[in-house]
């Protein structure tokens, strides 16, 4: 695996036919995977570079950048995860990668990762291992397997309970879809005084509350959820429907804010068609009309 023509042959053809054709090539990268702990690292620093650069790079470009960092360190688990996003192999096997690349991340950080536990993300060497465990928790959460991403996304708050990555609003949404109300009271208490500031705390805390019976405290969490974001209740009631690209930013309380609670909440409330017909009752009653533009049908 530390050799140019093993690197080199995962993405065979990518310059010929471009990157996109890079995904029959990383079929094979789960089994190139098995050797990449026992390639020889040569430049570490040097390779992490590479990635960095092909990050900021087109396509065709990124390909050979990231080649270039597998080169010189057959272990970096960016360069790894670069090639896959680009390859974008079916999902089936962009998780069997990913699960390789987890393995992989933990192998690099050896003693360092029971000793920097509670401070991930706070050093940069475990980086590479939560952006890969949070590609594969996300990945487990679109392909319908919602238990196996809640246990990715524990394990993560465990591991850095700061969520500088965000993962308690993936894992807030797989509690919910799930039924597992104990649990999301419990990432409440963790994170109060969350609502305030997130529509995805708000409208999450409104679904919790209607699913635990507390109809009066959802009412009132309701309102509170319109007040933080008035954008938000066309998306959760079906009047407004998500662009094709979402934001890739937003501010507190925007209409981008709420587009992307929804797509985080979406399928927390779709699981809960009773919840949806409550709150399509509840705000038919409130006397404080939505923002305006907000019940116009975008297609």
């Amino acid at each position: 695996m530390g050799n140019r023509g093993s690197t080199g042959a995962v993405m065979a053809g990518t310059k010929k036919r471009g990157p996109m054709d890079a995904a029959a090539g990383l079929r094979r990268m789960e089994r190139l995977l098995g050797g990449a702990a026992k390639g020889k690292k040569k430049h570490e620093q040097e390779a992490q570079q590479l990635v960095y650069d092909a990050w900021e790079s087109p396509a065709d470009q990124a390909v050979e950048l990231l080649q270039q960092a597998l080169e010189l360190d057959p272990t970096n688990v960016d360069a790894w995860l670069g090639l896959l996003e680009l390859g974008r192999p079916p999902p089936d096997e962009q998780i069997g990668v990913l699960r390789r690349l987890v393995v992989l991340g933990q192998e690099n950080l050896g003693k360092d990762f029971n000793e920097l536990k509670g401070a991930f993300w706070g050093f940069h060497e475990t980086r590479p291992y939560m952006r890969a465990r949070g590609k594969l928790a996300h990945l487990l959460k679109e392909t319908g397997q919602w238990e196996e991403a809640a246990a990715e996304y524990e394990a993560m708050l465990e591991l850095n309970p700061n969520d500088n990555q965000g993962v308690r609003y993936e894992l807030m949404a797989a509690y919910l879809a799930l039924d597992q109300v104990e649990k999301a009271r419990k990432l409440f208490k963790t994170f109060a005084g969350e609502r305030k500031h997130s529509t995805v705390w708000a409208w999450a805390y409104v679904l919790e509350r209607q699913l635990s019976g507390a109809l009066n405290e959802a009412r009132q969490a309701l309102v509170d959820a319109r007040k933080q974001n008035p954008h938000a209740q066309a998306y959760f009631l079906g009047h407004r429907k998500l662009p094709k690209n979402m934001p890739g930013s937003y501010g507190i309380g925007t209409r981008e804010e709420a587009m992307i609670a929804w797509d985080i909440l979406r399928t927390a409330w779709e699981k809960h068609p009773e919840a949806i017909l409550w709150l399509s009752d509840e705000c038919g009653k409130s006397k404080t009309g939505p923002a305006p533009g907000d019940f116009r049908i975008v297609p």
